[in-house]
């Protein structure tokens, strides 16, 4: 396995390091700092596919790519980033599901819990 982020606290600050993007974020709150993390990291990531996605385009309009490489990572693209995003999310023995805030049902999902648990569905023992 390895670490793909870390985070740390120093004194009464929280550090979140990305060394892939070589990324460092320091605050106050753990959430502000990953809220933050999260937020850079798409972005940096949509427009590494945009570029990707253009300089295949580039190079299928050359004929030195097939058009559909362009279309792979499209669909890729919208794969990821068009799907609402969704989590595994344990806590001690118990597994939660976590659903972006757009994705969440009900009229006051603010109000409402970000995790929902995830029930074990296996047969009982008999009697």
């Amino acid at each position: 396995m390895q670490d793909a982020g870390r985070l740390t606290k120093t004194g009464e600050r929280y550090e979140f390091r990305f060394e892939e993007l070589g990324l460092s974020i320091t605050g106050a709150h753990p959430e502000w700092v990953l809220s933050a993390a999260a937020e850079i990291i798409q972005d940096v990531e949509r427009l590494k596919v945009a570029g990707r996605i253009e300089e295949l385009t580039m190079l299928s309009e050359m004929g030195e790519a097939d058009e559909m490489d362009v279309e792979d990572v499209r669909f890729a693209a919208e794969d990821r980033f068009e799907t609402m995003p969704h989590c595994l999310v344990s806590m001690g023995d118990t597994d939660y599901r976590w659903v972006a805030p757009d994705g969440r049902k009900g009229e006051d999902v603010k109000r409402k819990p970000p995790v929902e648990r995830v029930h074990q569905v296996s047969p009982g023992r008999p009697d």
